[in-house]
């Protein structure tokens, strides 16, 4: 699948799913906007948002980060041209998919609120393992071993949202545009997986 068709989808569902929530919530009691429903995510998206809705994109958001700012170091030190080109491709789809996650949680927010949300994934903050990793790939030297450890940290990465994402599914998801973002990031999830595998083994 190429993946300019991904972001695209992608970003539909950015305008999308606003208006999705927007239009399955239930009509408010008088005096109530403005109250406790401002402050609750579930209360944002029409009071339907279950545990598994929030631990989803909790959890999407978290490792979609570590994707992100690795990806971004690699866009400047990878020697690869396809390392490279995956790490440009990487760092977009992982904004967008932010901006789509950000727009469920509020979808009150606007474009540039969700865009400038997602670069901080709702000031969420990474593991100390994954902090541990950024940083170690911050002062590596650009080379074939930068190459290899952002490449391995991409594949366990990944293989980590994958198992968010079929988690969720398997869950019995009732949140219709939700599970179809789940369905979207688990089909491009399970691609980067067979590239960054052949990349690999080319690189051996």
């Amino acid at each position: 699948m190429d993946r300019r068709v991904v972001i695209t989808g992608l970003a539909a569902a950015v305008l999308a799913v606003p208006a999705l929530a927007q239009t399955s919530a239930p009509t408010s009691q008088p005096g109530a906007a403005g109250t406790s429903a401002a402050g609750s995510s579930g209360a944002r998206m029409g009071g339907q948002v279950s545990q598994a809705e929030m631990q989803h994109m909790q959890q999407t958001m978290q490792l979609g980060m570590v994707a992100l700012e690795t990806s971004r170091i690699a866009q400047q030190k990878a020697q690869n041209a396809d390392l490279k080109q995956f790490a440009t491709f990487e760092v977009q789809e992982q904004t967008t998919i932010a901006e789509v996650l950000q727009s469920m949680m509020d979808p009150s927010a606007t474009a540039a609120t969700s865009a400038s949300s997602a670069g901080t994934a709702a000031g969420m903050q990474m593991p100390a393992d994954a902090r541990q990793m950024v940083q170690k790939l911050q002062s590596a030297q650009a080379g074939a071993e930068f190459d290899r450890q952002y490449l391995q940290g991409q594949i366990e990465g990944h293989r980590d949202l994958l198992q968010v994402q079929e988690r969720y599914l398997a869950s019995n998801p009732q949140i219709r545009e939700h599970m179809n973002v789940a369905k979207m990031a688990r089909t491009q999830i399970r691609e980067h997986i067979a590239l960054l595998e052949t990349m690999q083994q080319k690189m051996r």
